[in-house]
């Protein structure tokens, strides 16, 4: 029998109100979809709201089996349920699931579908009633909301930021019926590129060959992902095909994408990146899903925010023990040495250098230490005008986070050296003058900064210290030099009386000679009797100055008479500290 023919047979066997009920069908909830099969699966009738759905009239589908039409698509695993359900209704059996289908339109539909029989007077099967409810949008929230408990449950687990965007990406893919998501990262550079850091799923080389920006003026940054980043909203493409961007809307087709969501991460001071979800499916997204979706991507974000302060705060102990084990490394240049290769180190950074100001003009400076990758090099003159360092002359530090030799052109090392990247500060005496400078230098634009700058705040405090320690000692071996060509013997001793300085004066008096008295009780070096010292020693420490005469003895165990001119040295904060004097022997002159 021709298959037309069947079709009004099968007609004939419909009771004579289901012309009046299919009217009542067609006027039903738009979300509410029915039709009418013959008992082996033919299309007899469907209402307006399938219709629309796969995007046909009535005449394209009477007469078609149900399951294997071409104007609807569904995976093999729906197939199979579909075929069961026919045979089950044929013997009288209800059958309900979740059917997933996409129109020749290309959007997705999630069906509550239930296939049930109906029956004649005689109680056989005479017809059969596909019916679903469109649930696409709270299945779809659902998901959401499955994926968000996921996600919150590997965000608690997350060890590092790499393996948890790898497992969000993953997890969306598995649990959110993604054909691809990805983390990106917005990058500071001329092009401000997006910096693909972790995806799963059918990526077909759509992020490892494409230059995606959030560049405004590029067309490269018109797509979801930059309009996401500039506006720090969530952007959705329910049908890429819509899209205005021509670029984008090809470039998603070549890699069989249709739907596409993108997500900000946000933290309190920007947009740093995006989660992009990509679906093989047009789909409108509703509110209720993006919002879920996006509460996820916060949770992502405060999750990766919280991780980097971790690892901040770990980065900063570091650099407080490699500043520590510095303080124990051997004076001088070897302290230098070991302070940049630590702190380089402990910044990322490619480039470290300490310099000393010179005195005169043009400003100059000489490199205390310079450590090129890891590898010290020879000292060298920089002359200030026209590098970044000149502008720490006005403030204690100066940052520039890309492009510091296209900035600085008369600057040529900077070039030479490949820097993006520049964070240098001031180093300031005790008194708060200027004595030198200390920066580094990075070969890749710095996004965050913060870090790195109380890092360096905390090795320039420690090379500030000992840059003034070293000047001090150069000052006081002069003033030394200076005292050492003095006629009179000079000591100085602290106040538990150990000597801390003793002239050449002093070795030629006394026998004794400088190494052999430093840190020595004086009472037990120069006095038989040491009452007449505590009580000058008294009058110094309560008038601040004693002059007088006193007995002492020499190393030869002779006998002195000196004239001593002895006053209270004392600290920065104004507190007693030493005992400075002067004593001359006047022995001859008792005899």
């Amino acid at each position: 029998m021709p298959l037309m023919g069947y079709y009004r047979n099968e007609l004939e066997h419909v009771d004579k109100g289901s012309k009046r009920l299919r009217e009542v069908m067609d006027g039903l909830s738009p979300s509410f979809f029915i039709g009418m099969l013959t008992i082996d699966g033919l299309v007899t009738y469907a209402n307006r709201t399938s219709l629309e759905a796969i995007g046909l009239e009535l005449k394209d589908v009477l007469g078609k089996r149900f399951v294997e039409t071409p104007w609807w698509s569904f995976s093999e695993v729906y197939r199979q349920q579909l075929l069961a359900a026919i045979t089950k209704a044929a013997n009288g059996e209800v059958s309900r699931f979740d059917l997933v289908f996409q129109g020749v339109n290309g959007h997705l539909y999630t069906v509550d579908f239930s296939l049930s029989p109906v029956r004649d007077a005689k109680r056989k099967v005479s017809y059969l009633v596909p019916s679903g409810h469109d649930v696409t949008e709270r299945r779809a929230a659902e998901r959401a909301l499955t994926l968000l408990r996921k996600c919150n449950k590997a965000l608690l687990l997350a060890q590092d930021e790499i393996t948890l965007l790898d497992d969000i990406c993953q997890l969306v893919v598995d649990f959110g019926g993604y054909r691809m998501a990805w983390v990106g990262y917005a990058q500071f550079d001329d092009v401000k590129s997006i910096k693909p850091i972790a995806h799963a799923g059918d990526e077909q080389g759509y992020l490892s060959e494409t230059l995606i920006t959030w560049a405004e003026d590029d067309p490269k940054g018109q797509g979801p992902g930059g309009q996401s980043i500039r506006s720090g909203q969530a952007v959705v493409s329910n049908d890429i095909q819509d899209d205005v961007s021509v670029y984008w809307r090809n470039l998603a087709y070549q890699n069989g994408y249709r739907n596409i969501i993108c997500l900000p991460l946000r933290n309190e001071q920007h947009t740093f990146g995006l989660l992009g979800l990509y679906s093989a499916s047009a789909s409108e997204v509703m509110s209720e899903e993006i919002n879920l979706l996006q509460e996820l991507a916060d949770n992502l974000a405060f999750g990766i925010t919280n991780m980097r302060v971790q690892q901040e705060n770990f980065r900063i102990l570091s650099a407080v023990y490699k500043i520590a084990a510095g303080v124990s490394a051997s004076t001088g240049a070897a302290f230098f040495q070991k302070m940049a290769l630590n702190m380089t180190e402990a910044l990322g950074a490619q480039v470290g250098v300490v310099t000393r100001l010179q005195a005169g003009q043009p400003l100059r400076s000489r490199t205390v230490v310079a450590v090129v990758d890891a590898e010290v090099i020879e000292n060298f003159d920089i002359l200030i005008e026209g590098t970044p360092c000149e502008s720490l002359s006005d403030c204690d530090e100066w940052i520039i986070k890309a492009d510091v030799a296209q900035r600085y052109p008369h600057a040529p090392t900077l070039a030479a050296l490949g820097a993006q990247a520049y964070i240098g500060r001031r180093i300031d005496n005790s008194q708060g003058q200027p004595i030198g400078q200390l920066f580094v230098l990075f070969r890749q634009p710095l996004e965050q900064t913060d870090v790195i700058s109380s890092i360096l705040k905390i090795f320039a405090a420690r090379v500030a210290a000992e840059l003034e320690r070293q000047e001090t000692e150069v000052r006081l071996a002069e003033q030394a030099s200076l005292l050492d060509k003095a006629r009179d013997a000079i000591i100085v001793r602290d106040l538990d009386h150990h000597i801390s300085f003793w002239n050449k004066s002093a070795e030629l008096l006394y026998g004794w000679t400088h190494d052999e008295v430093i840190g020595c009780s004086i009472v037990e070096l120069l006095y038989s009797d040491p009452t007449p010292f505590y009580e000058a020693t008294k009058q110094v420490l309560t008038t601040g100055e004693w002059r007088g005469e006193i007995v002492q003895r020499t190393k030869q165990d002779r006998q002195l008479i000196v004239e001593g001119h002895w006053s209270l040295m004392l600290n920065d904060q104004g507190q007693p500290q030493s005992i400075f004097a002067i004593n001359t022997n006047i022995t001859h002159s008792k005899y």
